[in-house]
């Protein structure tokens, strides 16, 4: 949590500086219709906790998530916010090992703490947003696209050597995923025409069932099918001349 805080507080002061210069890009890019209070993209940057429900025995998985999003302003208070999150970590820790094929081996990724399932999406987020002064609350769904999906077991030798046996189980997880997302916010700096720096906490629930054909250490542990779900908790700042 101490980690998290820092890192946003970093984001904190980073975004601002970073998102102005871009927004004269975007404004020369694409028009100044692109960079104003009724229509304007935004940078997203913070981090995320989920966890694959369905699962018995796994804890969740953390990461950074970065991406883009577009505000659409449909009235004063009411917006339309699409998003193109490219980094989307998903999946789950402490997961059982199998085998590396090497008897030898084995023994040494006995421990499921150093384990994890990384499943990596890029997520498309669309929701509405209601304006309640500084305060914001949204509702909506997202459609997530897989991208990789690996399963990665560290160990440590004896003599200190660094040990990692990963194998890529892309082809057995389904390539789409979609559910349902509720998000609050809060602009913690001084809006400008409308906007300024956001702090948003969001929680999303996937509906659709991720296991294609699998095989492996999850096998004992699913009860039925397997869905993502998880919170997010980062920082937005407008691209708005």
């Amino acid at each position: 949590m101490k980690r998290t805080c820092l890192a946003l507080t970093l984001l904190a002061g980073i975004l601002p500086g970073l998102v102005r210069a871009q927004a004269s890009v975007i404004s020369q890019v694409a028009g100044d219709a692109a960079a104003t209070d009724k229509f304007h993209f935004g940078l997203k940057a913070g981090f995320s906790c989920g966890r694959l429900k369905g699962l018995e025995g796994v804890e969740r998985r953390g990461g950074a998530n970065f991406g883009l999003q577009a505000t659409v302003a449909l009235s004063p208070r009411l917006s339309l916010v699409p998003e193109v999150a490219f980094v989307s970590p998903k999946g789950a820790t402490a997961v059982p090992f199998v085998t590396t094929g090497d008897p030898a081996l084995d023994p040494f990724f006995a421990d499921p703490a150093r384990s994890a399932l990384e499943l990596g999406y890029v997520d498309v987020p669309v929701q509405v947003r209601w304006r309640l002064g500084r305060f914001h609350v949204g509702a909506g769904g997202y459609a997530g696209f897989l991208v990789s999906a690996r399963e990665k077991f560290r160990a440590e030798r004896p003599d200190g050597e660094d040990l990692l046996f990963q194998r890529d189980v892309k082809d057995r997880f389904r390539r789409a995923d979609f559910g349902l997302l509720l998000e609050a916010s809060w602009t913690i700096t001084k809006p400008r025409r409308g906007a300024g720096l956001v702090f948003h906490v969001r929680w999303q629930e996937g509906l659709a069932e991720v296991l294609e054909d699998y095989s492996g250490p999850l096998d004992d542990l699913s009860g039925g099918k397997v869905r993502t779900s998880g919170v997010q908790v980062f920082l937005t700042f407008p691209f708005v001349r």
